[in-house]
C-alpha cells in the first residue's frame, strides 16, 4: 500500500468520526429529555405480621412415682377416647427397645412371607414393578428433601416390599425362606424378654392427642379470646410460661385453632371475612375467618383474631409463627404517576422511539401514590416493556404522527 492511498484512508476515517461525533452531540443537544425505562414491577398487598396459635387444650399430668420410663402410643394428632391408654410405663429403654422391635420384625415377616406368594407374582409383570420401584425411590428422596419424615418409613416399606416383588419375578432371589427362618427366631427370642408395663397412662377426656407441652396451654380460657380487652391480648405475647414437671402431654378439644397477631390498621378486611393465611414454618395455605379486629388505643395497630377447622403438624407443633395473609398480587410495567398524560379521554403516556416522541396508550390495573402499572402486552399501540418514557410534558410538534394537545393527568 503506497502513501497517497494511506493519506486518502487516513482521510476518510477522520472525516468518519467527525461526522458522528457531531451527530451525537445534535442529537443529545435535541433531545435533551428527562425519560424513565419501562420495567416490570410486582405489587404485593399481602399483610406479614407475627402471632400465636391458641388451641382448647387440656394437660394430662402423671406423677412417676413408681420410676422407670414412658412409651407414647399415640402419634400427634390422633383422636383418644376418654380413659384410653395414651401411654405406657417401663421399667427400663429395654422393654421398649424390645416392642418397638418385635413389631418392626412382625411387618417385615408379613411383607416377606406376601411378596413371594404366588397370589402375588403370578399377575405382575417386571416392567411394571420397576416403573413402581422407581415411583417409591423418587417419594421417599421428596419427603426427605421436605423433611416429611413421618412419611418416609411407610414409603420406605412399600419401597422394599416392591423390591422384593421383583427380585422374586425375576429370578433374583428364588425365595426368602432363610430370611423369614431368621426373623421368626430373633420373635421368639425378643418375646421371652418383653415384661409387662409397670402402669399405663390414660386420658380423663377425649381429644386430639399431642406429646409436646409449652406452658401456654393455662394461659387463657379459649372461649374467652373474644371477650378479653386489648390489654390482655397483648400481654399474651409477654406471658413467660411454666412447663408443669408432671406434664406428659395434652389434649385438643376440637380441631379447631385460632391465631393472634397485632397488624397495622387496614380496610381489607372485615370481622367474619373468609381470608388466606400462609405460615412461615409451611408453604400450606390455610383458609381462616375473621373473629375480632380490635384497634389498639392510641396506635395505628390493630389485634386480630382468626380461626380455623384445619388442624396439622405445623399448628400443633407452633405456638408462634410468622404469618402472611394473601391478597392480590399485580404483575406489569410501572409508570411514575408523572408520566401519565391524555389525548382525548385516552390515559397513555409519550415515549422516545429513537429521534421520534410518541403517545402510547396504557391500561392501567393497578394504582399506587406516586405510580401506575400498566398490563404488559406486545400490542405495540400500548406501552411495551423497555419503552423510554418520558416524565415531561411536550409541545404538540414535538410529537410524530399527531397535533392534539398533551394533558397532565
Amino acid at each position: 500500500m503506497n502513501s497517497i492511498t494511506v493519506k486518502v484512508l487516513g482521510i476518510a476515517l477522520s472525516v468518519f468520526i467527525l461526522i458522528m461525533v457531531g451527530s451525537q452531540i445534535v442529537f443529545n443537544i435535541n433531545n435533551s429529555h428527562d425519560t424513565e425505562e419501562a420495567v416490570l414491577y410486582t405489587v404485593n398487598e399481602n399483610i406479614s405480621f407475627k402471632g400465636m396459635f391458641l388451641r382448647d387444650e387440656r394437660v394430662i399430668k402423671y406423677d412417676n412415682t413408681a420410676g422407670g420410663v414412658m412409651n407414647y402410643l399415640y402419634d400427634d394428632g390422633l383422636k383418644v377416647s376418654e380413659n384410653s391408654a395414651i401411654a405406657k410405663v417401663y421399667s427400663n429403654e429395654d422393654q421398649i427397645y424390645y416392642r418397638n422391635r418385635l413389631s418392626r420384625l412382625k411387618s417385615v415377616l408379613s411383607d416377606l412371607k406376601r411378596s413371594q406368594s404366588p397370589g402375588t407374582t403370578n399377575y405382575v409383570q417386571a416392567e411394571t414393578l420397576k416403573s413402581k420401584i422407581e415411583g417409591h425411590y423418587l417419594n421417599v428422596a421428596n419427603m426427605i428433601q421436605r423433611k416429611d419424615y413421618s412419611s418416609v418409613s411407610d414409603e420406605s416399606d412399600d419401597l422394599l416390599y416392591t423390591m422384593n416383588i421383583y427380585n422374586i419375578v425375576t429370578g433374583t432371589t428364588g425365595d426368602f425362606k432363610p430370611a423369614i427362618r431368621q426373623i421368626k427366631a430373633e420373635i421368639n427370642e425378643l418375646k421371652t424378654k418383653i415384661e409387662d408395663p409397670v402402669e399405663s397412662i390414660k386420658s380423663n377426656e377425649s381429644g386430639y392427642f399431642v406429646k409436646s407441652v409449652d406452658g401456654y396451654e393455662t394461659s387463657v380460657e379459649f372461649d374467652d379470646l373474644e371477650n378479653m380487652s386489648t390489654d390482655e391480648l397483648q400481654r399474651l405475647f409477654d406471658i413467660k410460661p411454666n412447663v408443669p414437671e408432671n406434664a406428659v402431654g395434652k389434649l385438643l378439644k376440637s380441631y379447631e385453632w385460632k391465631f393472634l397477631g397485632i397488624i397495622k390498621n387496614t380496610n381489607k378486611f372485615l370481622i367474619n371475612d373468609g381470608l388466606s393465611i400462609r405460615f412461615n414454618s409451611s408453604n400450606k395455605i390455610y383458609g381462616v375467618t375473621v373473629d375480632s379486629i380490635k384497634p389498639i388505643d392510641g396506635t395505628d395497630n390493630s389485634i386480630v383474631i382468626l380461626s380455623c377447622n384445619e388442624l396439622d403438624d405445623t399448628v400443633l407443633n407452633n405456638r408462634f409463627d410468622n404469618a402472611e395473609l394473601i391478597f392480590d398480587e399485580y404483575t406489569g410495567i410501572k409508570i411514575p404517576r408523572e408520566a401519565i398524560r391524555f389525548q382525548g379521554e385516552q390515559k397513555g403516556v409519550y415515549v422516545m422511539l429513537g429521534q421520534d416522541i410518541t403517545f402510547k396508550k396504557v391500561d392501567v390495573i393497578y394504582e399506587g401514590d406516586d405510580y401506575v402499572l400498566s398490563k404488559n402486552t406486545s400490542n405495540d399501540s400500548y406501552l411495551l416493556l423497555y419503552d423510554q418514557i418520558l416524565l415531561e410534558g411536550v409541545s404538540a410538534d414535538e410529537v410524530s404522527g399527531t397535533k392534539d394537545d398533551a394533558k397532565s393527568g
